[in-house]
């Protein structure tokens, strides 16, 4: 499993490439902290797997091919959703125990870890 750690808001540019490593990685596991819950808000399209806002589709008014991360795999700091006002909306599993299950999927199943 390899294991995401997003911090960045969905305007950053180390969320859009994480969102390009996401894409490459099919065991991909996701989790929000920080600013980066607020990558939950509207319509869902920056967890889209190599949806990226400045990718070519976007500017072109493409469609994306690419299927959603599902929100199985995807979790949120419930603490960070509560500070900001933002509602999961089912996008996100909202953890109570964020940090410590963290750390638990790294030392268990994380092949890879990568920090944005």
């Amino acid at each position: 499993m390899r294991i995401f750690l997003l911090t960045k808001s969905p305007q950053s540019e180390r969320t859009r490439l994480c969102l390009q490593l996401i894409a490459r990685s099919p065991d991909a596991v996701v989790y929000l902290a920080g600013d980066a819950v607020y990558n939950l808000l509207g319509d869902g399209e920056s967890l889209t797997i190599g949806a990226c806002p400045n990718s070519q589709a976007s500017q072109t008014g493409q469609a994306l091919t690419a299927a959603p991360l599902p929100a199985h795999r995807i979790f949120a700091c419930r603490e960070d959703l509560q500070a900001r006002g933002v509602c999961p909306d089912g996008k996100a599993v909202v953890l109570d125990d964020f940090y410590d299950r963290l750390v638990e999927d790294i030392m268990k199943d994380g092949s890879r870890v990568y920090s944005f």
